[in-house]
C-alpha cells in the first residue's frame, strides 16, 4: 500500500468520530484531466496509449474525467482535417474510438482514409462528410487552441491535472500516481477549507494574506502586529494564514501538518499561538504533547501526524505562495500587494488605507 493511499484511509479512520477530531467533509470533486493534443504528432501518440489505459482501468478510490483538447500543430500539415475528423464522430459519440484510430494510423490521414474510418465506426458517412467541413467544428477546433493559447502551451502532449500542468510522453505508472497524488492534494484541500485558519469578516473589503514559517521567530511579530491591524480595522479586515515552511527550519513543515490536524478541530489559532510561543525543539512528541494540552485526541492527532495526512495542504500553500513570488518568511499580501518581512504599523496601514481607497474609487464608478 503506498504512503497516498494509506493517508486517505487514516483521513477515512478520522472521520468515524474520535473525540477532539471534526469528522472530513464528503469526498471531493473528481479529479479533472484535460489534455492538449495533436493527432500528428508522435509524442501524442505515445502518450495517447496510457491515457486510454488510465480511462478504461481507473485508479482504485478515485473518480476522474478526462477531457480532450484540439491543438494540432502548424508544422503538421495533415493534422487539422484529422481533428476536423475526430470532431465530427463527435457529434455521433464516437470520438475516442477515432481518437483511437487516429493515432494508431498517423501516417494514414488524408479525406480518403478518414471516410474510411468513419464506415468502419458505423458512423452516418454522409453526415460525418457534412460536418467534417462546417464551421461549427472548425470553431470548435478554433476554441480549444485558444484555450492552448491562454495558457501558453508551447507543444503537444501538455496536459493537466486539476490545473496543474505536465508535459511529454508519460507511463501508465507514472500518470496513475499524478492522478493518484491529485486526488489526495484535493482531499486535503476539502478537509481544512481556509475559513478554519482565518479570522475577521468574510465579507471584509480587505483580505490579509500571511504566508509564515511557524517554526521563524519573526513569525510571532508579524502576527501581533497583524493582531493590532485587525483590532483598529474590525468590520474591514479579513486575515488568511498560509503555510510557507521553509526548508531551513528543521521540522517546520511537519509543524505545520499538526497546525492544519488542529485547524480540523477549529483550534487552529490556539495551536499556531503555542508553537509561536514555543522556538524550542517541536517534533512529532512534542507537537502530540501539545496537542493533548489544548484539548485534541492525542492518539488520532500522533496517527494523522504519523501519516502526513494534510502534507499536501501545506504543499498547496507552498506553491501558491511561489508562483506570487514569494521566496521568505513572512511575506503579506493586502488585496494582493505584497509586504515582504515584518510590518510596521504604519506600513500596514498606508497598505489598507489604499486598498479602501481603491475599494471607494471602484463603487463610485460602478454607481456612474
Amino acid at each position: 500500500m503506498t504512503l497516498a493511499v494509506h493517508a486517505l484511509l487514516v483521513a477515512a479512520q478520522l472521520a468515524l468520530g474520535s473525540p477532539g477530531v471534526v469528522a472530513p467533509t464528503a469526498a471531493p470533486k473528481p479529479v479533472e484531466l484535460v489534455v492538449f493534443s495533436d493527432f500528428q504528432c508522435p509524442f501524442c501518440a505515445q502518450f495517447a496509449e496510457p491515457l486510454r489505459e488510465l480511462q478504461t482501468a481507473g485508479v482504485d478510490g478515485v473518480t476522474m474525467t478526462v477531457t480532450f483538447k484540439h491543438f494540432p500543430l502548424p508544422m503538421h500539415q495533415r493534422a487539422q482535417l484529422a481533428h476536423q475528423a475526430a470532431a465530427a464522430a463527435a457529434e455521433q459519440g464516437r470520438f475516442w474510438e477515432m481518437h483511437d484510430l487516429l493515432f494508431a494510423n498517423q501516417r494514414h490521414a488524408e479525406r480518403g482514409d478518414l471516410l474510411e474510418y468513419a464506415t468502419r465506426l458505423g458512423l452516418d458517412v454522409e453526415r460525418f462528410q457534412r460536418d467534417i467541413d462546417s464551421d461549427r467544428i472548425t470553431q470548435a477546433i478554433e476554441a480549444d487552441k485558444s484555450d492552448g493559447r491562454q495558457l501558453r502551451v508551447g507543444g503537444t502532449p501538455t496536459y493537466y491535472v486539476n490545473g496543474r500542468e505536465f508535459s511529454g510522453t508519460t507511463s501508465l505508472a507514472e500518470l496513475k500516481r499524478i492522478v493518484l497524488a491529485e486526488h489526495v492534494r484535493a482531499r486535503a484541500l476539502d478537509d481544512v477549507d481556509d475559513a478554519s485558519m482565518s479570522r475577521g469578516p468574510v465579507d471584509a473589503p480587505v483580505t490579509l494574506e500571511m504566508f509564515a514559517d511557524l517554526r521563524s521567530p519573526v513569525s510571532r511579530p508579524a502576527l501581533d502586529a497583524l493582531n493590532d491591524l485587525m483590532h483598529r480595522y474590525p468590520s474591514q479586515v479579513r486575515l488568511q494564514f498560509r503555510h510557507f515552511p521553509l526548508a531551513f527550519h528543521a521540522d517546520a513543515a511537519l509543524a505545520h501538518e499538526a497546525a492544519i490536524i488542529a485547524a480540523r478541530s477549529g483550534r487552529f489559532w490556539e495551536f499556531a499561538a503555542s508553537l509561536l510561543g514555543n522556538q524550542g525543539a517541536m517534533r512529532e512528541p512534542q507537537l502530540v504533547a501539545l496537542a493533548g494540552r489544548i484539548g485534541l485526541d492525542a492518539a488520532a492527532f500522533a496517527q494523522a501526524l504519523h501519516d502526513h495526512v494534510y502534507a499536501a495542504r501545506v504543499d498547496a500553500d507552498l506553491q501558491a505562495g511561489r508562483k506570487q513570488g514569494i521566496r521568505g518568511s513572512p511575506a503579506i499580501l493586502v488585496n494582493g500587494r505584497r509586504i515582504d518581512g515584518v510590518p510596521s504599523a504604519q506600513t500596514l496601514t498606508e497598505y489598507v488605507e489604499a486598498a479602501l481607497a481603491a475599494r471607494r474609487q471602484t463603487a463610485e464608478l460602478r454607481k456612474q
